[in-house]
């Protein structure tokens, strides 16, 4: 039995719409709405929209080039707030029925990743989605007895070269493989 009426299915589209593309309803029949994108995880544009019994509501927003873009469009008999995402200024706008756009300039050094070294914390390095699953699979064939999450537990605001030293046999070949990951995961600017 296959059911494509499940939870599960609609749970990601209401995260999208929701928090991707920010589009809440505040009052019964989307009289007010919220429009709060937040941008994040490498994502650079999004564009939602949602039909109501007033029209269509949808925001579209888009980075480049240092710039945030916010296309919006609120139905006819309906308002909105808008909050405005990563903006330097933090402004939140109400506005009505229509069509409305805002361009700025992002804040210096948004959606550069800041570099992992072996002096990040454990916990930092395994947070982050492209170095962390590399670095774990590592760290399990160096300690094949202890959990990751045990590690975490026991080490985790420890920086990576006090993890390197439990194998002090093993140390420098540990160090080397570490470092060629993290290096290989730069972000290059």
């Amino acid at each position: 039995m296959t059911s494509l009426n499940h939870y599960a299915l609609g749970a990601v589209a209401d995260w999208l719409h929701r928090v991707v593309g920010g589009l809440q309803r505040l009052e019964a029949g989307w009289r007010r709405l919220r429009i709060a994108p937040q941008p994040g995880g490498g994502l650079t544009w999004a564009r939602v929209a949602h039909d109501t019994v007033h029209g269509r509501v949808s925001c579209e927003w888009r980075i480049a080039d240092g710039r945030m873009r916010v296309d919006v469009r609120v139905p006819a008999g309906t308002s909105a707030t808008v909050v405005l995402p990563v903006d330097p200024a933090e402004r939140t706008e109400e506005v009505g029925p229509g069509d409305h756009s805002w361009e700025y300039d992002l804040p210096s050094g948004f959606g550069v990743a800041s570099a992992l070294t072996l002096d990040s914390s454990l916990r930092d390095v395994h947070s982050d989605a492209v170095v962390g699953p590399p670095v774990a699979d590592l760290l399990v064939h160096y300690f094949p007895d202890v959990s990751v999450d045990a590690a975490l537990n026991l080490l985790g605001d420890s920086p990576l070269s006090d993890v390197v030293a439990f194998v002090p046999d093993q140390a420098p070949q540990l160090e080397r493989e570490l470092r060629t990951i993290l290096d290989r995961h730069q972000v290059q600017p």
